[in-house]
C-alpha cells in the first residue's frame, strides 16, 4: 500500500540527490577558477553538506535564508582553499546560487507539463506513485541539464578569470543580481500573502503566473550573462589603454633617446668644421717646439668632443641605443651579456617596434638573471627570407609558473595593475608583422624567441 509517507521519502531522494549532482556541478565550476582540482571537489563537498542539512532540519526556513546560509558556506570553502583575489571569491559563491535558483525555477514550466502527463493523469495509488518517480527523476535530470549548461555558457563568457577583482567592482557586479533577487522575493511574498488571504494558490485563478516564474528565471539568467560580459569587456578596455599608455611611454623613451643622440650627432658634424683650423693650430704649436701647450690643446679639445655612450653597433641607432643601455644595465648587475643582434638589412618594419621588443625581452632577462647563481644573457637575431627571429636566453633560478589564459608568465611585481603587460605588448607588435612570441624554461635557462614576418 502506497503510503504519504512513502511519497515524503521520495521527495526526500530526489531532493539528496539533486543536492548530490548540484554539488559535482558546483565542483565542476569552481575549477575553472582554483588552481587546483581537489580545492574544487572539497568545495562541491561542502556545498552538498551544507545544503543537505538545511533540508533536513526540522523546522521551516525560507528560501533565501538557506541560499544566504550556503553560498556563505561556499564562500568560506573556496576563501580557505585559495585566499587570493576575495572579492572574486564572494562573486563566484553569489553567481553559483543565482544559477542553481535559476535552474530550478525554469524548470518549473517542464515540471508542469511531466507531472500532467504522468501520475496526475492516473488515480490507481501504485500507478500513480510510480509514475511519480519517474516525474521526479526528469525534474532532476532537466534542472541538472539548466544548470550544467548554464554554468558551461557563464565559463566561456567570464574568459578572464585569473584577473584579480577590485571591492569596487565587487560592489557594482553584485546590483543587478540584488535587485533580482529582490524583485523575486516580492513576488513570492505577494503570492503568499494571496494564499493567507483567499485560501488558493494564485495560480489556480491566475494561470499566467506559472509561465510568469520561469519567464523571471530566464530574464536573470541574462542579467547573470550580461553583468559578466560588461565586467570583462570592462577590464578587457582598462588592460589596451594601460598596454596603448605602456606602449606610447616606451616609444617616447626611445624616442627621446634617439633624439639624444642626433644632437650628438649634430654636435659632431659641426666640429667637422673645426678639425682643420684644429689641425693647423696643433701643427704650428709642435712646429714651435711646444710640446706641452699642444698636449694641453689637444686635452682641452677633446674633452669638450662630444662622444655619444654607444658602445653597439646593431645597424639601427634605436636598437644600439637600446642594447647599449641594457649592456650596461647587466654589468652593473654582475650579468655577463654577450650579443650577437643585427637590425634586419632588408624588409619594411619600424625601428621603435623591433627596440620595444629587445627592451622589454632584455629587461626581463636581466631581472630574471640577477636573481639566478650564474648571472648571464645571451641575445641574438637572424633573418631568413622574410622571417626575422630575436632570441633571448638568460640565466634562471626557481619555478616559472604560466597564466594559463595568457600562456605567459604573471609579473613578479606588487603592483599588478601596472606591470605585467611588457609580454603583452611584445605580442601585439608581433602579431602587427603576422608573428608571435614564446616564452620556454629549459632547465636553469629562460628562452624568450619573437618571429616577425617582415615584408620586402
Amino acid at each position: 500500500m502506497i503510503t504519504e509517507q512513502m511519497w515524503d521519502v521520495a521527495n526526500t531522494i530526489s531532493a539528496l540527490v539533486g543536492l548530490l549532482l548540484s554539488g559535482i556541478l558546483v565542483a565542476r565550476f569552481y575549477h575553472s577558477y582554483i588552481n587546483r582540482k581537489y580545492k574544487a571537489v572539497i568545495i562541491g563537498i561542502t556545498f552538498f553538506l551544507v545544503m543537505t542539512v538545511l533540508y533536513l532540519i526540522p523546522f521551516i526556513m525560507s528560501g533565501i535564508t538557506a541560499y544566504i546560509i550556503g553560498g556563505s558556506a561556499v564562500f568560506i570553502a573556496s576563501a580557505i582553499m585559495d585566499r587570493r583575489n576575495i572579492p572574486q571569491k564572494i562573486f563566484l559563491s553569489v553567481t553559483i546560487y543565482m544559477l542553481i535558483w535559476i535552474s530550478d525555477v525554469i524548470a518549473l514550466l517542464p515540471w508542469k507539463v511531466i507531472s500532467k502527463v504522468t501520475y496526475l493523469r492516473v488515480s490507481e495509488p501504485g500507478k500513480q506513485f510510480a509514475l511519480f518517480i519517474v516525474a521526479l527523476t526528469a525534474l532532476v535530470i532537466i534542472e541538472k541539464i539548466l544548470l550544467f549548461l548554464s554554468i558551461n555558457i557563464t565559463e566561456r563568457v567570464y574568459s578572464r578569470k585569473s584577473e584579480r577583482m577590485e571591492w569596487r567592482e565587487l560592489s557594482i557586479l553584485l546590483t543587478p543580481y540584488i535587485a533580482v533577487i529582490a524583485g523575486y522575493w516580492i513576488s513570492s511574498f505577494m503570492s503568499d500573502a494571496y494564499v493567507n488571504r483567499s485560501g488558493e494558490y494564485i495560480w489556480n485563478n491566475y494561470p499566467v503566473y506559472e509561465l510568469i516564474r520561469p519567464a523571471f528565471g530566464v530574464i536573470a539568467f541574462f542579467v547573470v550573462i550580461s553583468v559578466i560580459y560588461s565586467y570583462q569587456q570592462i577590464k578587457k578596455s582598462q588592460e589596451e589603454a594601460l598596454q596603448s599608455a605602456l606602449v606610447s611611454k616606451q616609444v617616447d623613451e626611445l624616442t627621446g633617446h634617439v633624439h639624444t643622440i642626433e644632437k650628438h650627432y649634430s654636435d659632431i658634424r659641426g666640429i667637422r668644421h673645426d678639425v682643420n683650423s684644429h689641425i693647423m693650430i696643433l701643427g704650428n704649436l709642435l712646429d714651435r717646439g711646444e710640446d706641452e701647450e699642444a698636449k694641453a690643446y689637444l686635452n682641452e679639445w677633446q674633452n669638450g668632443f662630444p662622444m655619444p655612450e654607444i658602445t653597439e653597433k646593431t645597424g639601427n641607432p634605436v636598437t644600439d641605443i637600446v642594447l647599449s643601455e641594457r649592456k650596461r644595465e647587466a654589468e652593473e648587475a654582475d650579468i655577463v651579456l654577450t650579443d650577437d643582434f643585427h637590425y634586419p638589412v632588408s624588409g619594411k618594419v619600424e625601428s621603435i617596434d623591433i627596440g620595444v621588443i629587445l627592451n622589454n625581452a632584455l629587461a626581463n632577462a636581466i631581472r630574471a638573471a640577477s636573481n639566478s647563481d650564474e648571472k648571464w644573457i645571451e641575445v641574438s637575431s637572424r633573418k631568413n627570407n622574410n622571417a626575422f627571429l630575436i632570441q633571448v636566453k638568460n640565466s634562471f633560478s626557481g619555478e616559472l609558473p604560466l597564466n594559463t589564459e595568457t600562456g605567459y608568465p604573471d609579473t613578479s611585481k606588487p603592483d599588478r595593475e601596472s606591470h605585467g603587460y611588457g609580454l603583452m605588448n611584445m605580442k601585439r607588435i608581433t602579431e602587427k608583422y603576422y608573428g608571435m612570441i614564446r616564452l620556454e624554461k629549459d632547465g636553469d635557462m629562460v628562452v624568450f624567441t619573437s618571429m616577425m614576418m617582415i615584408p620586402d
